[in-house]
């Protein structure tokens, strides 16, 4: 009886050990850097409609906001069957975004460690909507990096 209670304890003592580094775990999980998805679509899959009643390519969101002196991982999903990019020279960035296969989207992934607040303009180079490609909002924008 008494190697019965003793082993209760052992297993018991185990538990709440395994729960405690589980939970710890997490917490570093959670305190790792901060994520942002931004999917980019097509006006066939209306993506964003225009004042003009149509619907064009846009990065969604096309204005994201970071911390600055905040490694922020960003992940593009590209659901278009062509290529896009993000290009913002004032942080950095040039991302070429690989185009979606079937309805599989195209994927990738970076990191953004903007040093410094401000807001910094981005833009797709990559030729698509002619509209989308010159109005704020669509394929191009601006990233705000905050304090």
């Amino acid at each position: 009886m008494k190697r019965s209670i003793a082993l209760v304890f052992a297993v018991t003592a185990l538990a709440a050990l395994a729960v405690s580094a589980a939970g710890t775990a997490a917490a570093s999980r959670s305190t790792s850097k901060p994520a942002l998805t931004i999917l980019v679509k097509s006006d066939d899959e209306h993506a964003k409609k225009g004042p003009d009643g149509k619907w064009h390519d846009a990065f969604l969101p096309a204005n994201p906001v970071v911390k600055a002196g905040v490694k922020t991982r960003i992940t593009f999903l590209n659901y278009d069957g062509g290529a896009h990019s993000m290009i913002a020279p004032g942080l950095g960035l040039n991302v070429q975004i690989p185009a979606a296969k079937g309805s599989t989207p195209g994927r990738i992934t970076v990191t953004l460690n903007a040093k410094k607040a401000g807001s910094y303009d981005w833009w797709c180079a990559s030729p698509c909507d002619p509209w989308a490609m010159t109005h704020n909002g669509y394929m191009r924008g601006s990233i705000r990096v905050t304090a």
